[in-house]
Parts: C-alpha cells; sequence; structure tokens
C-alpha cells in the first residue's frame, strides 16, 4: 500500500487511485509499493509539468499520474456552473437547500436572473423549516396579441405545457388571443401564484381587446425546499435542479476519455521520471469502465510514447487497459 510521504498530500480522491495503483504495481511485480520519501516531483521540476508522485519497491520505480474522468467538456461546464450556483444562492441564513426551477431549466443562470433569484432565497429561506418548501417569486415579461375578436374563447401560448394553466380562463375571454412570452415553461407551486397570474393575463387580453398591446409583467414561481436533514457536517448550500442538452452517450465518454488522456499524457514527455510511467484513470457514472476500456484501446502506439502502463480504477478494482491483460489485480491477487 503507498504511504503518504509527500510533502504536498495527495487529496482523498487521488491517493484512493495511488493505493490501488500500488496494489496492482505488487501483483505484477512483487513487493511492497510505497510513495518515495523526500521532496516531490513538482517539488525537485517546479517549472516542469510532471506526474502525482514517484513510487516505488526497494528495486523499481514508477511514475503515476491519476486523473479522474468526470464526463465532457459540456458537462463539466454543467457541473461548474452548478457548484457555483450552490456557493452564490447560499442565504445569510445557512441551511441546505433543493431548488426546483421550471422543467427544462438549462444552465448557466444569467447575471440578472441570477440576482433575482438570491434575492428570492434571501427572503424565503429564513421562513422556512426542514422539510418545508416556499415559493420564489421569479418576474416573467411578455404581451397579447389578439388573433380574433369572435369566435370561441381561445387564448394560446407556445409553451407545450400551458394549454392546462390557461384553461381556467375561457370562460372569463371574449375572443382569441395568443400569449406572447418567449423563456421558460410556464412554472406555479401554489393557488394563490396560479391565480394571480390569470388575473393580471385576464386583464391584458381585456385591454388588448381596446387596442393596448403594452409588455406587463408577472411573477412565476420557483420551489424551494430546505432539507430536514440533522447531519451537522452537512455542507450548506442550495443544490438547483438542472438538466443538460442531451447527446449521445458513448461520444460524450469517447471525448471525456480522449481529452484526459491528453492532458495526462502530456507529463510523461519528454524525460523518463521512473523505471514505469503508470497512467491511472479513475472512471465514474458519466465516463464507466466498460465503455472506457475499449477506448484506451483504439489509441495508436505512437500516441502512447512514454507510457508504460495505463490503469483504469473502477470501485475498489483496477484494470490495465494498457497494455492489455486478461485478469485484474484483484483477481491476481486471489
Amino acid at each position: 500500500m503507498a504511504e503518504e510521504l509527500c510533502t504536498m498530500p495527495l487529496s482523498g480522491q487521488e491517493k484512493r487511485c495511488m493505493d490501488l495503483a500500488c496494489e496492482h504495481l505488487a501483483a505484477m511485480h512483487g513487493g511492497l509499493w510505497r510513495i518515495a520519501e523526500g521532496p516531490t516531483l513538482d517539488q525537485l521540476y517546479p517549472s516542469e509539468p510532471s506526474p502525482e508522485a514517484l513510487v516505488g519497491n526497494g528495486s523499481l520505480t514508477a511514475a503515476i499520474e491519476v486523473k479522474r474522468l468526470t464526463g465532457d467538456l459540456l458537462y463539466e461546464e454543467y457541473k461548474a456552473s452548478i457548484f457555483s450556483l450552490k456557493r452564490y444562492l447560499t442565504p445569510p441564513c445557512g441551511g441546505y437547500y433543493w431548488l426546483a426551477p421550471p422543467i427544462d431549466f438549462r444552465l448557466p443562470m444569467d447575471q440578472k436572473l441570477r440576482r433575482q433569484v438570491k434575492q428570492e432565497i434571501e427572503r424565503v429561506a429564513p421562513t422556512l423549516s426542514g422539510g418545508e418548501s416556499g415559493a420564489l417569486r421569479v418576474p416573467r415579461r411578455g404581451y397579447i396579441a389578439v388573433s380574433s375578436r369572435s369566435g370561441s374563447p381561445h387564448i394560446h401560448c407556445q409553451h407545450p405545457r400551458a394549454r392546462s394553466l390557461l384553461a381556467p380562463l375561457l370562460d372569463r375571454l371574449t375572443g382569441q388571443f395568443f400569449l406572447v412570452d418567449n423563456g421558460l415553461e410556464h412554472s406555479f407551486f401554489s393557488d394563490e401564484g396560479r391565480n394571480e397570474f390569470l388575473d393580471i393575463l385576464s386583464d391584458a387580453c381585456a385591454a388588448a381587446l381596446n387596442g393596448d398591446h403594452s409588455p406587463f409583467t408577472w411573477h412565476e414561481e420557483w420551489q424551494l425546499t430546505k432539507t430536514d436533514e440533522d447531519d451537522e457536517d452537512e455542507e450548506t448550500g442550495v443544490w438547483i435542479i438542472a438538466v443538460t442538452e442531451a447527446r449521445d452517450f458513448p461520444a460524450s465518454v469517447a471525448e471525456c476519455v480522449y481529452a484526459i488522456l491528453e492532458k495526462g499524457l502530456k507529463k510523461f514527455l519528454g524525460r523518463r521520471w521512473g523505471d514505469l510511467h503508470v497512467l491511472a484513470l479513475e472512471c465514474s457514472i458519466m465516463a464507466p469502465e466498460r465503455l472506457v476500456s475499449p477506448l484506451v484501446g483504439t489509441v495508436e502506439d505512437p500516441e502512447l510514447e512514454g507510457i508504460d502502463m495505463i490503469l483504469l480504477v473502477d470501485g475498489d478494482s483496477v484494470i490495465q487497459a494498457h497494455p492489455p491483460i486478461a485478469t485484474s489485480s484483484k483477481e491476481a491477487n486471489q
């Protein structure tokens, strides 16, 4: 097992992967593998990109670089936005919250909307106890176009889910109308908010019949829920529920793997750091081993110059993807 002897300690994720890589090296080459004592490679070569650590068993050494496969560029941007908003939206009163915006909400959130949502969270959050939900009031703007002054009462909106929302207005309308409101799907979590919107819309339709098509404002509702967790170690913050563009999952994994391979391989170009050069890739739900391993096998040998071994860390298992072998280190130990 690897021992944390570096001046600059590895992260928990890097330490776990390093330990598993050392177990694999022990199964392949024997001996007890551990991180070399003394200055780290980064400290010895501060002006050069270098692997995470140098390990050895007394007769052989291996320079190991650890990379986590977390997703393609779109997912990385999504994740960065999620964590940025988690911190930014945290109210002064603290607490742990889930924020449900309208269906099909996409990130990133523009600056004006960020400020509006933050102000509303600061208003609503102090009123909530664990397990309770409240509604943020988020302004929207639109105008009414008159389709016909006669015929069966009707009001249309470009949002697919608006039909049932607008149905109660039909008994209050004379004529046919179109609500022009670019933006997100409509979102209401309370009867009060829904009825207020319908009242404003009814007045706007009546004004449009008289030639007034001025834009008007109403408030949609985003649901804020405070968790009932009692864990004192739970980090405060606001998690927002959002989606990303649909894309082909194998293609997404391929984009991630090739990008991370390119970054990792650069650490081993131009210098021999140890007897062995090892790149350890930690798989994840966004880049599962079953898809990653075949991708590594498609990389041409000239592109792997300077690399002796590529390991895939999948949970507590290590699979050698380059050069391929039939068994994992766990199986080799049995």
